[in-house]
């Protein structure tokens, strides 16, 4: 296998001007950073497969389900959490939506509470005109009795109110 050196240190023959020196230059110069690096990783992984192939079975198993439990609980922990949040907020918003209604329920029976008085003012300003107005046409036609004591009865009778009769 070649080294970074070995890749660094290559020369090329220039012959007639075929190639630029400075070109190839710098493509080595390229491969050997890649080269490097690959290399470099390389050997960490080697160093990782032989930690880990150097682990007994039964310990990389446990740990792996050691953590799969943890994670499933860590799951359940917080779905469980979500749940519980989105009941809570739900419980909320119930309960403001329900003194929201309570005020808005409130606010018409007074209305309508107001809206019961004024009829009933009504009714009885009606009732009071009525009772006014008759009062008046009856004392009216009083007068006009008294005073048709001059009149024949003839005229008398064309002054009657039809209703009387």
């Amino acid at each position: 296998m070649l080294t970074p050196l070995e890749v660094h240190s290559k020369q090329f023959t220039t012959r007639f001007g075929r190639y630029s020196v400075a070109e190839v230059d710098d493509f080595l110069d390229l491969v050997g950073q890649s080269y490097d690096q690959l290399y470099r990783e390389n050997a960490e992984l080697k160093e990782r497969l032989r930690a880990f192939s150097e682990k007994p079975p039964q310990q990389d198993s446990g740990d792996i389900g050691e953590t799969l439990k943890q994670t499933l609980l860590l799951a359940q922990k917080a779905s469980e959490d979500a749940r519980r949040n989105a009941e809570e907020k739900a419980r909320l918003i119930v309960e403001n939506a329900e003194r929201e209604a309570a005020a808005v329920l409130d606010r018409v029976q007074e209305r309508v509470r107001g809206q019961e008085q004024r009829l009933e003012d009504l009714v009885a300003q009606y009732g009071t005109l009525r009772a006014r107005m008759k009062a008046m046409l009856d004392a009216y036609l009083e007068m006009l009795e008294d005073s048709g004591s001059d009149l024949s009865d003839a005229q008398r009778s064309s002054l009657r109110d039809p209703r009387r009769e």
